[in-house]
């Protein structure tokens, strides 16, 4: 594929350039003395990163529900943002017209719970020597390589970096760079994903782990593509309180609290199954410490897989829910 090999100081050099127009921005990674943070650039790079080695949510999150007119945006994120960007694009949560989406090749993170006692630096030094470092949703993660997108900064066997196009958009951020196009290598540092292990499903030991649940829905709350404004979980219905609460403990009997919990997550389970990307962002926000990327994954890859779907893979895959074709399950396996 042919691209650009970029040379020292040229990408940010490059990003300045876009900056520099009126209503243009970048949202990428700022950079401290200890971590790296999602941030939204306007001007000019102020401690840029072009990785961020530590999780703490999902940058999709941050854009869910643009519809700014006449800003310009270019993303610079992990494939897991860009690919859940694919999906809020496909669910009319953004509006994609005005925004370049770039994804990095990705080595893992680790957690934002434990980036106290990882520096930054070392722990992206870690990571790029041993990937089984990261998270347990890095380590297992379908697509770690920049290839979703409008464009992608790719990382060959030599350690040099190549800006690659992907589309139009992807073309056009190209011509930021300063260089000329010449054909990228083949062998990339990061290659496509392995063969994963077999995830969770077995429902004792689902009770057993989601039994900690406090109901806090934080989960719910940073996951990028749970989107509803208007949550089922959020009346009467599904989780009773005050008057309606008692009136069902009156009729039912005795019941537990919290109430409701495992309907909650096997009711959210189902409704990001097709636009699930894996990134973990729900398991990193909840307080009680559950395993929740081993269930979520793996129920929403085995759902994906039986559609031939990988959800931000690109825009024009339909999302398997969104459209219908006749006997498109006759060969499907449970």
């Amino acid at each position: 594929m042919q691209g650009k090999k970029i040379k020292n100081g040229a990408l940010e050099s490059a990003l300045n350039t876009f900056l520099a127009e009126k209503e243009y921005l970048v949202m990428g990674f700022e950079k401290d003395a200890s971590n790296v943070y999602h941030r939204v650039f306007k001007d000019s790079l102020d401690n840029y990163a072009l990785m961020s080695p530590v999780f703490a949510t999902n940058g999709a999150l941050y854009l869910r529900r643009l519809f700014a007119k006449g800003a310009q945006i270019i993303l610079m994120l992990r494939p897991c943002e860009i690919r859940s960007y694919v999906e809020l694009v496909k669910l009319t949560q953004i509006e994609p017209e005005n925004i370049i989406a770039v994804s990095v090749d990705c080595f893992g993170t680790v957690s934002s719970k434990t980036e106290g006692d990882i520096p930054a630096g070392e722990a992206l030094k870690g990571l790029t020597k041993d990937a089984e470092k990261a998270r347990w949703a890095c380590a297992n993660c379908r697509e770690r390589r920049g290839v979703v997108g409008d464009a992608g900064i790719r990382i060959d066997a030599n350690g040099d970096y190549w800006a690659l196009p992907y589309t139009d958009k992807g073309q056009a951020f190209l011509s930021l760079l300063e260089g000329e196009t010449s054909e990228a290598p083949a062998q990339m540092a990061i290659g496509p994903a392995e063969p994963r292990p077999a995830f969770q499903i077995d429902m004792k030991e689902f009770t057993k782990d989601f039994s900690k649940c406090i109901m806090c829905m934080n989960c719910r709350d940073m996951c990028p593509v749970c989107y509803c404004v208007d949550c089922v979980f959020n009346g009467d219905e599904y989780l009773p309180k005050g008057d309606a609460l008692f009136n069902k403990v009156f009729r039912a009997g005795s019941t537990g609290m919290p109430r409701g919990k495992e309907l909650f997550h096997l009711i959210r389970m189902y409704h990001v199954s097709q636009t699930c990307v894996g990134c973990g962002a729900c398991e990193e926000a909840c307080p009680q410490g559950i395993p929740l990327t081993k269930y979520f994954k793996g129920v929403s890859e085995r759902l994906q897989g039986m559609f031939s779907y990988m959800s931000g893979r690109s825009k024009d895959e339909i999302i398997p829910y969104l459209t219908f074709i006749e006997e498109e399950l006759k060969d499907a396996e449970d």
